[in-house]
């Protein structure tokens, strides 16, 4: 393979959420919540949180205090500014600790920076560039694509063609990493070369063919060096 450029995905490629530090950000999320009047379970306000991040995610969300202002409508509590002061220094403290990078992620792109330019392309809730760069990966990426930013979601083409552009590469000098089988459609579709890792619990979801055959395949991130 003659490539010039790889584009990665962030979730289940590079990172994946730790549940226990995750259930610690909700619980100081609920906490601040209880001040203002929020009665509501722990199951709700995560149900909730996921349902906007989920929405932020498409770019339906431009920051993080309209984050919470919806949030809080969400869970019938009224929004004082107060609030997001308040729930802004909880994300600030705890949300980039819920992402954990998989074993041999950094060791990998330093390895792929040496030889090739490379593109984070991620759909994401509103805010993560800023965990990107807790995580110490912006210096690793000569471009960082996210969803929330753009206003799109992959499989759209507009995500790929937009870190293509960025980089100054064509479609064919470059390959795709992910592990989501829908991702790698749409990153086919364009003419993106495609290797999907398995290492999420969420390769098939949203897969227009579940039996989509990718150009490549290993089991985790720290392998894919053996194909490029």
């Amino acid at each position: 393979m003659n490539l010039k450029g790889v584009l990665v995905d962030f979730g289940d490629t590079l990172a994946h959420v730790d549940e226990e530090e995750n259930r610690k950000y909700e619980e100081a999320i609920l906490s601040t919540t209880r001040k203002y009047g929020y009665r509501g379970g722990l199951d709700d306000l995560s149900s909730s949180l996921s349902r906007l991040y989920w929405k932020s995610n498409k770019g339906e969300i431009p920051d993080l205090q309209s984050f919470w202002r919806l949030f809080l409508k969400d869970l019938g509590v009224g929004g004082q500014n107060k609030a997001f002061q308040e729930f802004d220094e909880v994300w600030k403290h705890h949300y980039h600790m819920t992402f954990k990078l998989h074993e041999g992620a950094v060791s990998v792109l330093s390895s792929l920076k040496r030889k090739y330019a490379l593109a984070l392309v991620s759909n994401c809730a509103v805010g993560l560039r800023d965990v990107i760069t807790d995580l110490g990966l912006t210096g690793y990426f000569a471009c960082i694509t996210l969803s929330y930013e753009v206003g799109v979601r992959k499989p759209d083409r507009r995500m790929y063609l937009e870190a293509l552009d960025c980089l100054g590469l064509k479609p064919d000098d470059c390959i795709f990493v992910a592990d989501e089988i829908s991702d790698l459609e749409g990153a086919r579709a364009v003419g993106l070369k495609t290797l999907l890792v398995h290492q999420g619990l969420c390769t098939t979801r949203e897969a227009r063919d579940p039996t989509f055959k990718p150009d490549f395949e290993c089991p985790r991130i720290s392998e894919i060096t053996n194909f490029l």
